[in-house]
């Protein structure tokens, strides 16, 4: 079980901080289960912006994006090195005193090593669009149906009124933690907005980012949204979710 494998890991490297002349190591913050809950999203199809039918073979995607608090238990295990910190103003330390909030400035590479280590993937990007389409509705233009976001009314963390002086409108500057916002018709939190997320695909020379961010107008958190990163960057905008085959 996902749970187990990320306590059992934050045990083991407490005991790490001890002796020698080596700086001690900091404990890792407790993983709670909601981190590792996962959502079967069942076999379906959407039409593409280039109007073709994609079908989606049945999987599962967790239901929140990767916070800090777990990542923080991946990268330990797999020794990858933590993120810079994206210095956002205001906040002192993102990765360790914003547990619930969405780790940030990870690479694809990075954040499919995390997933890798308890034997999870990410997601492909027609994984995501689909997952993101509202079940009884795929063509509608967002999660929660067709309205603009900020006619919908408190459905995502996004660049509220399209301004950055304007963006805590949504009540959030910077990202926001995990399952602030309603869950979608599928049960998943923040399937578009607040982090944009990084996918397994790729053109050979950029990788697939879904969904838009925190730091994106209202028309590019759609379900449809697909942004392209070199698969080095970090982006104080991307993270990641997990995947797994059923």
């Amino acid at each position: 079980m996902i749970r187990g494998r990320v306590a059992a890991l934050a045990a083991a490297h407490l005991l790490l901080a001890c002796g020698g002349d080596e700086a001690p190591v900091r404990p890792l913050p407790e993983v709670p289960p909601e981190d590792t809950l996962f959502v079967t999203v069942e076999a379906g199809s959407y039409v593409s912006a280039s109007g073709d039918t994609v079908f989606v073979e049945a999987f599962q995607l967790s239901r929140y994006e990767v916070t800090n608090r777990l990542y923080l238990s991946l990268a330990r295990r797999e020794g990858l090195p933590e993120p810079p910190d994206p210095g956002f103003m205001g906040v002192v330390d993102y990765l360790w005193r914003r547990p619930d909030s969405p780790v940030v400035n990870v690479s694809a590479a990075e954040a499919a090593k995390a997933a890798g280590a308890v034997g999870c993937r990410l997601p492909t990007i027609e994984e995501l669009v689909y997952a993101s389409t509202l079940p009884d509705d795929p063509a509608a233009r967002y999660p929660w149906g067709d309205l603009e976001p900020a006619d919908a009314g408190g459905m995502v963390s996004y660049l509220a009124g399209g301004e950055w002086d304007s963006r805590g409108e949504d009540g959030f500057l910077w990202t926001a933690p995990v399952g602030a916002f309603p869950l979608s018709d599928r049960g998943l939190a923040d399937i578009t907005g607040n982090v944009g997320e990084w996918t397994s695909t790729s053109d050979s020379v950029w990788a697939l980012v879904h969904g838009g961010s925190w730091l994106s107008p209202g028309e590019e958190v759609t379900s449809r949204s697909i942004g392209r990163l070199f698969p080095s960057d970090r982006a104080w905008h991307t993270g990641f979710r997990l995947a797994r085959d059923l």
